[in-house]
């Protein structure tokens, strides 16, 4: 039995599916942004997001941080937010709930309305015993607003 012809037809039909722009995000997608919007909303995500890192997520000095509310369209949408990051923090067993670093993995712009942010809370376990790194993800909405703000658009609970 020869398997080289069958190899070829497999590494072809791959080739096609991988070509065929099939795939989750083809250049095709793209959304055309000006650079200086990027670097508006880079640096905005960057100050958010790094205020999140070292501090108790669900700490009355993190819930009271106008810096953070500010990312907000509302009091009610800072509220689910939050509520929703330290449940998630609670629930993978961060020590003191707090992250210890938090990881921009990257951002995407649906429209030059919108854009996703994937980002990392990196922790310690809250058992002492248990030395490794542990971690969770979320994919953050972000809208401008009317006046040319990004905020956040929480997901509901």
């Amino acid at each position: 039995m020869k398997l080289a012809p069958i190899r070829a037809l497999l590494l072809l039909a791959l080739c096609t599916a991988c070509s065929s722009g099939a795939g989750p995000s083809s250049p095709a997608a793209a959304v055309a942004v000006p650079d200086a919007e990027v670097a508006a909303f880079s640096a905005r995500i960057e100050k958010f997001y790094g205020a999140l890192e070292g501090v108790p997520l669900d700490a009355l000095v993190t819930y009271q941080n106008n810096t953070l509310r500010d990312c907000f369209t509302s009091p009610e949408a800072f509220s689910d937010y939050f509520s929703a990051l330290a449940t998630a923090a609670r629930l993978e067993a961060f020590r003191y709930t707090t992250a210890r670093r938090v990881q921009i993995r990257e951002f995407n712009f649906v429209s030059p309305e919108e854009a996703t942010v994937l980002v990392s809370f990196i922790s310690v376990n809250q058992r002492a015993l248990r030395f490794w790194s542990i971690h969770f993800e979320r994919l953050d909405t972000w809208q401008r607003s009317d006046d040319g703000v990004w905020r956040i658009v929480p997901a509901k609970l």
